[in-house]
């Protein structure tokens, strides 16, 4: 769970970065770019403490974890039951991939900034 949420908080904390320092050349809007850059700094260490903290305890979570919570019983033609997984393989790459591919992106951006 966390090290699918990681990449959403390097998002939007490097997102933030790049609005808050793209503000803070303009006096008026000065303080909110502070805001914005201390804010998006606080994402992105949340975002490397979940990986940390995930990588760290991995064994023990993965064996607390329930992998079959989110199957479905099925009965087949013969009677038995088996498990199908209802999450389709695209979720992972709309809920990981593309974060992640987003988040390099706007760290690209905020360093080049």
């Amino acid at each position: 769970m966390a090290r699918a949420n990681s990449p959403l908080f390097f998002l939007a904390g490097f997102t933030q970065l790049f609005i808050g320092s793209s503000l803070a050349s303009d006096p008026s809007l000065a303080l909110l770019g502070a805001i914005l850059e201390i804010t998006g700094g606080s994402s992105v260490l949340v975002g490397i403490y979940l990986l940390i903290f995930v990588a760290r305890h991995h064994k023990e979570f993965s064996e607390s974890y329930n992998k079959i919570e989110n199957s479905v019983m099925s009965r087949e033609d013969t009677g038995q039951l088996h498990r199908v997984d209802p999450k389709p393989a695209s979720k992972t790459f709309v809920n990981v991939v593309l974060p992640s591919i987003l988040s390099f992106i706007a760290a690209w951006a905020w360093l080049a900034n």
